[in-house]
């Protein structure tokens, strides 16, 4: 997709071996990323699919967490990270919370989201079109 609605995952810190993986099952470049429409934000990275209301996004900011761990999906306990590079991030505070669908990067349970994480090709572009700017 090439609208202003849609907002690339940055892969540019995934090796060879996790981005043949990522491409494998359905995600990587020109594939994950976050549709933002009129109602809806759409996050999908190979094996995470998120439906945000755009009314339940209270702040959208660059990230200050530097987190230089692994990359991919995680999360736990409300706040996930769905990364393909350490830079570029965003972080979206979700209130009230959304549910992720039973899905294998949830280990097919319904978990509770309240923050997201999200590393972009352009962070400044996504929270300009989003509309905020922080809580």
């Amino acid at each position: 997709m090439d609208s202003a609605g849609w907002f690339a995952i940055s892969y540019s810190d995934m090796g060879p071996v996790s981005l043949g993986t990522e491409k494998l099952l359905g995600g990587g470049p020109g594939r994950g990323g976050v549709e933002i429409d009129s109602a809806v934000l759409r996050v999908r990275m190979s094996g995470f699919h998120l439906d945000i209301p755009r009314s339940s996004v209270r702040s959208a900011t660059r990230s200050a967490d530097q987190p230089r761990g692994p990359i991919g999906v995680h999360g736990g306990r409300g706040r996930w990270i769905v990364n393909g590079s350490h830079d570029g991030l965003v972080e979206l505070a979700i209130e009230p919370p959304c549910y992720l669908p039973r899905q294998l990067s949830s280990l097919f349970l319904k978990s509770k989201v309240r923050s997201l994480t999200v590393s972009l090709v352009d962070p400044d572009g996504f929270i300009a079109v989003l509309g905020h700017t922080g809580a």
